[in-house]
C-alpha cells in the first residue's frame, strides 16, 4: 500500500459518527458524490460551494448547503465554525491555489476543526515548487489531524466537459499524450475514499495514492468507449499548442491552461503509469475498471 506516515494527531480507530463534515467542492466530481455518501451513512454533514443554488439542483435539500468563496472572507464563519471535519478541494487548476486557499484551511483550524482531509493529487510530493504542494505542506504545520488523497486522473474527465463533447460531436478526443499508459480512477471511488478516512483516526498523518486497477494508454480507453456506447470513438494526438488553444477556446483562464498543459507533460513523461493498492486498502474492494465505468456512463457518448 502506498502510504506514508506524517504528524498531525493521534491514531486511533472510530471517532467520526458522531461529528459534523464540512465538505468544500460540493458541486465538483468527487465533493457532490461525498456529500451524498455521507448522508446516506447518516453522518451530519454541510456542502460548501460558491454556487449555492447550483448545489442545491444537484443534491436536492437532504443536506443544508452553505456558501463558501475562498476569495471572500465573509463566507468563512457560517461554514467552518460548525465543522469538526473539513474536506478540503482546492481551485483546480489554479497556479496560485495556495494564497487562495491558505488562509482559509488557517482560519478552520482556528475555528475547531480537528481534522483537514486535503484532495491532493498523485505524485504532487515531487513536485515542491507546485501550490498544491505547497497547501500539502502548510496542511501539515497546522497542528491538526490530517489526511492527503492523493488521486490520478479522473475518469470522469471523459464523460463530461470538452472531451465528451469532442466524442459526441466527431467520434474522436485529442490530447498532446501521445501513447503514455495512466492508471485512471473512478471519482466514486475516491469519494468513497474519502468517506472512509473522515470516520476514522486510524488514517490521521497519512498520504494515499488512488488509481484504477491497470495503466491504460489513451486509444485503450477509447476502445472501450466506443464498446460501451457502440459508436466509433478514436483518440488522436495533437500538439500540447494545439490543446491549449482548445482550452482557452472552452473559455479557460490562461494561467490554468498552462497549469493543464503540465498535467499533460507529467502524462507524457510515464508519471502517471503507477498502479497502488490504496482504495483496495482503505475500502476492502478493488477499484472501479475503466470497462465498467465506460459501461456506467456510455449516454456521455452517444
Amino acid at each position: 500500500m502506498d502510504v506514508s506516515a506524517g504528524a498531525g494527531g493521534a491514531n486511533g480507530a472510530g471517532g467520526g459518527a458522531a461529528e459534523k463534515v464540512l465538505v468544500t467542492g460540493a458541486t465538483g466530481k468527487v465533493g457532490g458524490e461525498l456529500v451524498r455518501r455521507l448522508l446516506a451513512e447518516g453522518r451530519e454533514v454541510k456542502a460548501a460551494t460558491r454556487r449555492p443554488e447550483v448545489a442545491r439542483s444537484i443534491l436536492g435539500h437532504a443536506v443544508e448547503v452553505v456558501e463558501l468563496d475562498y476569495d471572500a472572507t465573509e463566507t468563512w464563519d457560517g461554514a467552518v465554525q460548525w465543522a469538526d471535519r473539513v474536506f478540503l478541494v482546492p481551485p483546480p487548476f489554479d497556479p496560485r491555489a495556495d494564497e487562495r486557499l491558505v488562509p482559509f484551511l488557517d482560519w478552520a483550524v482556528q475555528s475547531g476543526s480537528r481534522h483537514l482531509v486535503l484532495l491532493s493529487a498523485m505524485g504532487i510530493e515531487a513536485r515542491e515548487r507546485l501550490a498544491l504542494r505547497r497547501i500539502e505542506q502548510r496542511v501539515e504545520r497546522t497542528g491538526v489531524a490530517w489526511t492527503f488523497l492523493r488521486p490520478n486522473i479522473y475518469m470522469q474527465n471523459f464523460a463530461r466537459g470538452f472531451l465528451a463533447r469532442m466524442i459526441r460531436d466527431d467520434g474522436v478526443f485529442r490530447l498532446p499524450v501521445e501513447d503514455a499508459h495512466v492508471s485512471f480512477v473512478d471519482g466514486r471511488d475516491v469519494a468513497a475514499v474519502a468517506a472512509a478516512v473522515l470516520a476514522d483516526d486510524r488514517h490521521f498523518g497519512r498520504a494515499y495514492t488512488l488509481t484504477g486497477p491497470d495503466a491504460l494508454t489513451h486509444a485503450e480507453t477509447a476502445a472501450l468507449m466506443a464498446d460501451a456506447a457502440g459508436r466509433e470513438v478514436r483518440y488522436e494526438p495533437v500538439p500540447e499548442e494545439s490543446m491549449t488553444r482548445t482550452l482557452l477556446d472552452d473559455g479557460w483562464p490562461a494561467d490554468q491552461a498552462d497549469t493543464f498543459a503540465g498535467l499533460l507533460a507529467a502524462i507524457r513523461e510515464g508519471r502517471r503509469s503507477a498502479v497502488t493498492d490504496d482504495v483496495a486498502a482503505i475500502l476492502g474492494r478493488g477499484p472501479t475498471p475503466f470497462r465498467q465505468f465506460a459501461a456506467e456512463h456510455a449516454e456521455s457518448w452517444r
